[in-house]
């Protein structure tokens, strides 16, 4: 019989951010959620910056060099397919 461990496990994934050790202390559960039930104010935003990121530069056309260099990314909550009412509440655009 297998044991079973009941644990909780949350997992964040963020599109286009490398979520190392420092940008998952950062970027997690409860910032994403706060800056989605923001209230007023001006609109809140993360920077993340990664140290030694990994990159592909094109030197001259057809060459190119693996660089190591800093990046630094700002993560913002935005609403592409929806907009945003009072108290947490969204409707699809053409919603009358």
């Amino acid at each position: 019989m297998d044991n079973v461990t009941c644990r909780a496990e949350t997992v964040c994934k963020v599109r286009g951010i490398t979520l190392n050790y420092s940008g998952k202390q950062l970027m997690n559960f409860d910032v994403i959620k706060d800056m989605i039930l923001w209230k007023g104010g001006s609109e809140p935003t993360v920077s993340v910056l990664t140290e030694r990121k990994i990159k592909r530069k094109r030197k001259v056309v057809g060459t190119e060099a693996i660089v190591t260099e800093p990046e630094g990314k700002m993560y913002i909550i935005s609403f592409i397919k929806r907009r945003r009412l009072g108290e947490n509440t969204f409707v699809t655009f053409g919603y009358k």
